[in-house]
Parts: C-alpha cells; sequence; structure tokens
C-alpha cells in the first residue's frame, strides 16, 4: 500500500550551490552521500517523514535516469518518490494501469560517516515520468536513510502539496486513484486560472492541474515545457513565504 509522500528529487547543475541556495531559504540541509552510479545528495528532512533530495553528480553519468533531465531539461523538480509497504504489489498495479516502470532494483547509498543505507525501487519512464510516482521499500531500516534534522529556521514542518502541470488530469489522477484507492475530489485554482483533481495519500496531496484556458500561467508553463511537476507547497508554522524558480534553482515554491 502507499502510505504518501517518501522525498521529491530536485536536480542541481551544482549540489554545493544548491545547499547554499536552500540554507539561505532558511532549511536545514545536510550533506547525503553518494551513490555508487556517479551522483551524490543532499537532503532536508521533515517532521512529517518526508524530505527533499538536492541530487547533483560527481562524475559522468549518462545512463543514469535523471541525467538527461538536468543536463537537456534543466534540472528542478523533476521526480517524486512514494513510499510503499508492498512494493511488489504496488509495483505490478502500477504496471497493470499501464505505466511504464522499469523493474524493480536494489539502490544504496554510503552516508558521510560510512553506513550503507539501501532499498528497493523502480523507475518510471517516457511521458508518466515525473507525474507518476516511482516507488520505494527500505532494506536496511529507514530512519538510517533519512535526515535526521526536521527543524528549519523557516518553520516548515513537511511536503504539503505537489501540484503536477498536464493536459490530461483523468489520465494521470485516475491511475493514482486506482492504485492508492483514494477517489480524489475536484479542484480548482483561480491563481493558475485551471482546474483538475486532487487526492492525498498519507497527508500528503497531489494536485494534477489542466489550464482552463489558453490564458494564465500554467498555460504559458506547458506551451513551453513538457508535463512535469510545476509547484511544491509545504506546511509552516512560520511565515507564509513563496520563492520562483531562479530563487531556488529550479523550483516553485509556497509555504503556507
Amino acid at each position: 500500500m502507499i502510505t504518501g509522500i517518501d522525498h521529491i528529487v530536485i536536480a542541481v547543475a551544482s549540489l554545493e550551490r544548491a545547499i547554499e541556495t536552500w540554507r539561505g531559504l532558511g532549511f536545514s540541509v545536510i550533506e547525503g552521500g553518494k551513490h555508487p552510479y556517479g551522483s551524490y545528495n543532499a537532503l532536508i528532512g521533515f517532521a512529517d517523514g518526508s524530505y527533499i533530495e538536492l541530487l547533483g553528480f560527481y562524475a559522468e553519468s549518462p545512463a543514469h535516469p535523471w541525467w538527461d533531465l538536468l543536463h537537456q531539461r534543466g534540472g528542478g523538480l523533476i521526480d517524486f518518490c512514494m513510499a510503499t509497504d508492498d512494493i511488489g504489489g504496488d509495483h505490478r498495479a502500477f504496471r497493470a494501469q499501464g505505466v511504464e516502470c522499469s523493474d524493480l532494483i536494489e539502490g544504496a547509498r554510503a552516508r558521510p560517516d560510512g553506513y550503507e543505507v539501501r532499498w528497493i525501487n523502480c523507475k518510471v519512464d517516457g511521458d508518466w515520468q515525473g507525474l507518476i510516482p516511482f516507488i520505494i521499500e527500505d532494506v536496511t531500516p529507514r530512519a538510517e536513510r533519512l535526515p535526521r534534522e526536521t527543524e528549519h529556521a523557516n518553520g516548515v514542518t513537511g511536503i504539503g502539496s505537489i501540484s503536477f502541470a498536464t493536459d490530461d488530469v483523468p489520465r494521470y489522477a485516475g491511475v493514482m486513484s486506482a492504485v492508492t484507492g483514494v477517489a480524489g475530489a475536484p479542484l480548482r485554482d483561480d491563481e493558475l486560472n485551471a482546474s483538475g483533481r486532487r487526492l492525498t495519500v498519507g497527508g500528503h496531496t497531489l494536485e494534477y492541474l489542466k489550464p482552463a484556458s489558453d490564458a494564465g500561467p500554467l498555460a504559458a508553463h506547458l506551451a513551453a515545457n513538457r508535463p512535469a511537476p510545476y509547484r511544491l507547497r509545504f506546511t509552516t508554522n512560520g511565515e507564509a513565504r513563496r520563492w520562483g524558480p531562479t530563487e531556488t534553482m529550479g523550483v516553485r515554491v509556497e509555504l503556507v
């Protein structure tokens, strides 16, 4: 069963600069470690059990599933992961809905203290990538993979929602409803001049949005970009804020 958002992935050209940038926005950022396939990361953990993965590359890795997303699409908010306590069953459920996804594979990361965290996951491909989550189940204890620091100067406590820009809401929202068993509800976003469907899973909300007309920021975004994650909202006990992609290295962020 899908239990909620595990983490989101923000691909960056310079991990060091991304760490500095996100710390400057009031987030506590810790060094994550190196993967054995050319990437390394830094992590921002939250009290709700989710986290941000800031991901860069320490070596050329053109076979990496996120290499082209960084070097051809410019990185930013490129993917998201949802946790499951039955990865085999949920993997079969996504494939039964027609989602293009890899076989289940074991991944690993060496933390700076030398401890190796291990997990099982898959990658989502084609038109589904970025709109349908890849899923993860831990082999080593999950607590060893997550950042221990979850307090932030800006008061953020967790991920509230991810909004996705798409021209086919029924396709993607329908898959998520079928796999999670959450029917969802209609959604209208006047600021973006968009409508769609909202599903809440494990306290986290997925918003699939389509432009209501050719006018508005979401329509302009889709005219220039492929369908993809568009906006990230965090819950906070601090001041409500918002930052644009130029301030965050590629992410529209709101603190609510």
